[in-house]
């Protein structure tokens, strides 16, 4: 912290110090989390010129992938440097250009929100109000400001030893996902009518809406198709031969992890080997008959050509 206030007075380029925030402290988060494989570590020190505050940033890929939106855990530290906040946060990109002049109020709106889904489970990080000392009311820092659901702070004058940081970090990671597991299962846009089997209970139906979740994933999505094709896997729907251009690469991921060993949000997304393609009608199908993980058997039980 005491580094940067120099070193953002000097060329951005070629910056040690821009490096190693980057590089090396995101991967001391990462090896500090646990979770190295399962989420994306970020850490930035601003883009061609210097950041305000820097950050490092921890992103559940069902979720978002960047600090521009949705929610996530991340180091915020003040642009005077007198301090760093573990922060779980929102984009404030998104809320600008959903919500204009009025982002502000939209994302304490929501970070209120996102606080009662979480109720008595926040009582670890009970820090609601963060003071970023933004150089402007209106820049991206107070942004953070406003989009800081729960944090911890700690000081420059005293900063606690690694493992309390270690502590922390993967408690609020904890938190992360579990308001993830409350936001996905309040999420009735996921579900379309007759799309969870009737027989799933409470527990399960929450699991099933996580499946949704991870097939609207964008980028997930076009790493499954480059891996799999965009034939359906059940009846051989190629959109691009039936409809022409317009259908080329047009198809729908299915997560085949099974719903019982989807403890949290610890899923595993490997595009090879924990997905199938399948046209919109036979994915409907799959989710109603509830052989999520089994799309062979499926297909000899349901299907008829």
């Amino acid at each position: 912290m005491v580094e940067y206030l120099v070193a953002s007075e000097s060329d951005f380029a070629g910056s040690e110090l821009a490096c190693f925030i980057r590089h090396e402290l995101r991967d001391a988060i990462a090896a500090g989390s646990g979770e190295s494989d399962r989420l994306i570590f970020k850490g930035s020190a601003g883009q061609s010129t210097w950041a305000r505050g820097p950050w490092v940033g921890i992103f559940n890929p069902v979720v978002t992938r960047s600090a521009q939106k949705g929610y996530y855990v991340c180091f915020l530290f003040r642009e005077d440097m007198r301090g760093v906040y573990l922060s779980l946060n929102q984009g404030v990109t998104e809320a600008k250009e959903n919500y204009k002049s009025d982002a502000k109020a939209a994302l304490h709106a929501r970070a209120q929100n996102f606080r009662a889904m979480l109720g008595k489970q926040i009582a670890r990080f009970p820090r609601f109000v963060i003071d970023l000392a933004p150089s402007s009311a209106n820049n991206d820092t107070a942004l953070y400001e406003a989009g800081n659901i729960c944090a911890v702070y700690y000081s420059v004058d005293s900063i606690p030893e690694e493992e309390e940081i270690r502590n922390d970090l993967i408690s609020m990671i904890e938190l992360y996902e579990a308001l993830i597991e409350g936001e996905t299962n309040n999420d009735v846009s996921l579900d379309s009518e007759g799309d969870v089997p009737s027989h799933i209970d409470y527990e399960d139906a929450t699991k099933f809406r996580l499946h949704k979740r991870i097939e609207r994933n964008a980028s997930l999505i076009k790493k499954v198709k480059r891996v799999r094709g965009s034939a359906c896997e059940v009846c051989g729907t190629n959109f691009e031969h039936r409809y022409g251009a317009i259908g080329a690469g047009y198809i729908e991921a299915h997560h085949l992890k099974p719903l019982a060993s989807l403890a949290g949000t610890k899923v595993p997304m490997n595009a090879a080997i924990d997905f199938a393609v399948l046209c919109a009608n036979c994915h409907r199908m799959v989710h109603r008959s509830g052989l999520i993980d089994d799309i062979k058997k499926f297909k000899e039980q349901h299907y008829n050509e």
